[in-house]
């Protein structure tokens, strides 16, 4: 099951979210609020992370 991550960096903790559409809302949010930029990787059990946006 391939779920979503929001970091704020690589190599920071992440912020696990089960669909892309609230990994993007999560991410616009704290991009908003904290100023920076945000990293959405997909996550998938066989295929391993991959980004998929930073915003």
């Amino acid at each position: 099951m391939t779920t979503y991550e929001i970091r704020d960096d690589p190599d920071d903790l992440p912020i696990i979210c089960a669909t892309l559409a609230e990994a993007e809302r999560r991410g616009q949010r704290r991009a908003a609020r904290l100023g920076i930029e945000v990293l959405i990787y997909e996550m998938h059990p066989t295929r391993g992370e991959r980004l998929i946006a930073a915003i």
